[in-house]
């Protein structure tokens, strides 16, 4: 099946830009807010921010016309009643992504495909909740969407082969390199990155080295782009908090158990970079490291 339409449910940071990845390559596109509220600031930051593209060179003024012109932004489910693919991107929570999709079964037709942006949760169990099961899959793309190459195609328990080629094939359209995984925690990408994180924290509970230290270590020794916790920051630390806890059920493991300091950040609201502060601090130019966690915190 080709897909003409798509409909992203959700439109924060990672909804937005996955519809938007959609709209530049000249597919039609119905975004929905999940949250209360008007969707006019979301679009005027998306003018905003597609018209500095266009300042820098990146984008033409059509193309950035043509983009806005095909992503519909709403407020109503029943906008996507006619999209052939549905990318979830809303609340990391099961329940209530396991709500979504059976109302998005009322909604959609049976040929319409279902798939979670999830990063962690189980598709499997999303799946368990819908009636044309073949259909489900997951699409984990990356943050930023408009940016990241990578999108995780996760084959849950039930999905059909044709819905994993036809996805496939999506994601080459819009310009994605995609990856096939099977349904397991985290995935691939989580399921290393995790414990890579947590392992930092802990050498950082132990003394073994300072926070911009152990950072500046992966960056000039494994030539990785960021630092662990400059990684965690980045992803937010309350996610990294949230995908420790669904890989550590999974596998009841020491080594993917939350260290006490990524707790105690994340319960006092010290999320990285989108509240200023987490293992460094925002507030300053260029960051420093929290000063907080200068020394062993275990």
């Amino acid at each position: 099946m080709e897909i003409k339409k798509v409909g992203v449910m959700g439109c924060g940071a990672m909804g937005l830009g996955v519809a938007q990845v959609c709209a530049q390559v000249g597919i039609s596109t119905v975004a929905v807010k999940a949250t209360p509220g008007s969707v006019e600031k979301i679009r005027a930051g998306l003018e905003k921010s597609l018209a500095k593209v266009v300042e820098r060179g990146k984008m033409t003024a059509e193309h950035m016309n043509s983009t806005l012109g095909l992503l519909h932004l709403t407020t109503k489910e029943e906008d996507v009643a006619d999209c052939d693919l549905i990318i979830e991107s809303i609340i990391e929570d099961l329940d209530t992504k396991k709500a979504l999709f059976q109302r998005l079964e009322g909604i959609v037709s049976p040929q319409a495909l279902l798939t979670t942006n999830t990063s962690t949760l189980s598709v499997t169990a999303m799946m368990a909740v819908c009636k044309h099961r073949e259909r489900v899959a997951g699409l984990h793309f990356f943050n930023p969407a408009t940016v990241m190459k990578l999108v995780e195609i996760i084959h849950a328990f039930e999905t059909s082969d044709d819905t994993i080629g036809t996805l496939d094939a999506f994601c080459k359209k819009i310009g994605k390199d995609p990856v096939i995984v099977q349904d397991t925690t985290g995935f691939i990408v989580n399921r290393l990155l995790t414990p890579y994180m947590l392992s930092a924290i802990r050498l950082l509970e132990m003394g073994t080295g300072t926070i911009a230290d152990i950072d500046h270590a992966m960056k000039s020794g494994a030539a990785h782009p960021m630092g662990p916790f400059e990684l965690a920051d980045y992803i937010g630390l309350d996610v990294v908090e949230a995908m420790t806890l669904n890989i550590y059920q999974d596998m009841h493991q020491p080594h993917v158990a939350a260290p006490h300091t990524l707790t105690r950040l994340v319960q006092l609201g010290y999320l990285g970079r989108k509240t200023g502060k987490g293992f460094y601090d925002y507030s300053v130019k260029p960051p420093i490291a929290n000063p907080q966690l200068r020394h062993p915190v275990a």
